[in-house]
């Protein structure tokens, strides 16, 4: 018997944090040291940005310069990633999909982008495209996943889905139970007893 036909999830008014996005960096041998360093620069950069919460033009001129003259598609993808979390952080979120789609063209595995794309979205207003990719991204059983649970539960709750969205914040407080964040936006609902569906 689902969740669905036992329960009924009721939300109340609450604070939900905004979606983040996340950076990736090469896990393969670049085609030469100048693109493997500018490579390495861009993701540094991604990571400072995120840390100083600000965007500086030279952070984003690194992840251009660095998906230019990547000849491997692993590379040239991280570099868009980590340029796409740069417009994020900078509200191009129009720019920072592109970039998330343009990574996830070349490599279609890379979870980073399908975050990146779904922060996006969620920013946005289009909760139905962020869940998809939120999603996505769980379904490659990625590291700190709790986050993306936690993310997956905002566009579920945007879209109506409670059920869908206290099951999400409760599998992230779950994996983080020292996290607080999850179980703070699961006090906000009720459930309430009701009889099967038939």
């Amino acid at each position: 018997m689902s969740i669905r036909s036992r329960f009924l999830i009721t939300v109340g008014v609450g604070m939900l944090f905004a979606a983040t996005p996340s950076f990736a960096a090469s896990s393969w041998p670049a085609n030469n040291l100048v693109v493997d360093g500018l490579v390495k620069h861009c993701a540094t950069a991604a990571s400072a940005a995120v840390a100083r919460n600000t965007v500086a033009d030279a952070d984003v001129a690194k992840c251009t310069k660095a998906a230019t003259l990547a000849a491997f598609d692993v590379d040239k993808a991280a570099a868009l990633s980590n340029r796409s979390v740069l417009y994020f952080k900078s509200a191009n979120y129009n720019a920072a999909i592109e970039d998330s789609t343009a990574a996830l063209k070349l490599d279609g595995t890379l979870t980073e982008a399908m975050v990146n794309r779904g922060a996006s979205y969620m920013k946005l207003h289009r909760p139905r495209d962020a869940e998809a990719n939120f999603s996505r991204a769980l379904a490659q059983a990625p590291a700190h996943a709790e986050k993306i649970y936690f993310n997956r539960a905002m566009a579920r709750e945007d879209i109506g889905d409670m059920n869908g969205a206290y099951a999400d914040y409760a599998a992230a407080w779950k994996l983080a139970p020292e996290w607080d964040q999850p179980r703070e936006q699961m006090i906000r609902f009720t459930i309430v007893p009701r009889k099967p569906i038939s």
